[in-house]
């Protein structure tokens, strides 16, 4: 069993693939940071996630993952500042699979109804988050670690096992 097994329960599962904003992150040799968007999360079976990214926007991230296989990634829900991030080694770049501009558009249609709460308009939600599939990479590694970002007296706390109490 993989440590992702601890701290990726169906409730995390569910948080992670619908309407939530997400943001990739790594860093260089020289412990520089780099970023970048990420559109939409697949998670196998085995707790193996994906997150996918434009290479136009995501270069250094792209570069940074290839060099040392680190990433951490930031799930947030706007309308409740939830935040989960997950870090891991052992990351890869790769091309999208079969089914992943369906995980993307459903993840950008969720994020169309999460954002309409906040009064942002679902054009402007669907023009800031068009993709072409030429331009998208798939980001592969599985989480080592998990912590609750959600602002208040538990950010930054460990995911527990098989839950994510503090993370509500």
């Amino acid at each position: 069993m993989s440590p992702a097994c601890h701290i990726i329960d169906a409730d995390t599962l569910e948080f992670l693939q619908r309407r939530v904003s997400i943001v990739a992150a790594g860093r260089d040799a020289d412990n520089v940071p780099s970023s970048a968007r990420a559109y939409g999360c697949r998670v196998r079976a085995d707790h193996q996630m994906t997150v996918f990214v434009r290479r136009s926007q995501a270069a250094q991230l792209l570069r940074d993952v290839e060099s040392n296989g680190e990433l951490a990634v930031v799930f947030t829900r706007p309308t409740t500042n939830r935040a989960l991030q997950f870090k891991g080694r052992g990351a890869r770049v790769g091309a999208l699979e079969p089914g992943d501009i369906q995980v993307i558009t459903e993840w950008v249609g969720s994020l169309v109804v999460e954002l309409a709460a906040l009064g942002i308009s679902a054009p402007l939600v669907h023009a800031a988050f068009a993709v072409r599939p030429d331009d998208m990479s798939a980001i592969t590694f599985v989480p080592g670690e998990g912590f609750a970002q959600t602002p208040g007296p538990g950010a930054g706390a460990r995911l527990p096992s098989g839950g994510t109490e503090l993370a509500r």
